[in-house]
């Protein structure tokens, strides 16, 4: 019996023997909010998810320049109310010449979005909780060595009903017009 790369995915993420996952050292997740569309059942979101990278450190873009460079990757799941999408990261803050590249690397410092598209079901139930995680290698600011091994943030994306719901008063798109015949 085969199962779905998802499936094998969320039971990577759930917590052995019940125990919480440990604060990682490098970076926290900060918050996860509703930043485009309508939190309704049978509509479209995008859920902006924050992350705080400690000071002294950065991570490697998510499409680093050079090969050696692991990149940073986040992925969201999906449950039977809701469906995300790929995620879109945001521009990398800063550039760092590393020695013996002649080129500027560019890295996430103190700060790292991503846009997650977010599909929900007509028959959703709310508050829909969609598991996430963040994995990156982080990188020591003045030595440009990797200060630990390929590290994981254990997140999840909580969509409350309603969220950036139109005005009560707001019209709807235009009626289309009849076919001809």
């Amino acid at each position: 019996m085969k199962f779905p790369a998802l499936v094998l995915f969320l039971l990577w993420l759930a917590p052995v023997s019940g125990q919480a996952q440990a604060p990682n050292p490098y970076v926290t997740f900060e918050s996860a909010t509703v930043t485009a569309g309508y939190a309704l059942p049978g509509s479209n979101a995008v859920v902006t998810a924050s992350f705080k990278i400690k000071e002294g450190h950065y991570l490697h873009s998510s499409r680093p320049l050079l090969r050696q460079a692991t990149p940073t990757f986040a992925q969201v799941g999906q449950n039977a109310s809701a469906r995300a999408y790929p995620v879109a990261y945001s521009f990398p803050a800063g550039k760092k010449t590393l020695p013996g590249i002649t080129q500027p690397v560019e890295v996430y410092e103190a700060l790292l979005t991503v846009q997650v598209p977010v599909v929900i079901g007509p028959a959703a139930v709310f508050p829909i909780t969609l598991p996430g995680v963040l994995t990156f290698v982080p990188m020591q600011d003045k030595t440009h060595a990797a200060a630990d091994r390929l590290q994981r943030v254990n997140f999840s994306v909580t969509i409350p009903r309603g969220t950036n719901q139109p005005p009560a008063g707001a019209k709807g798109p235009a009626p289309k017009a009849p076919a001809k015949k």
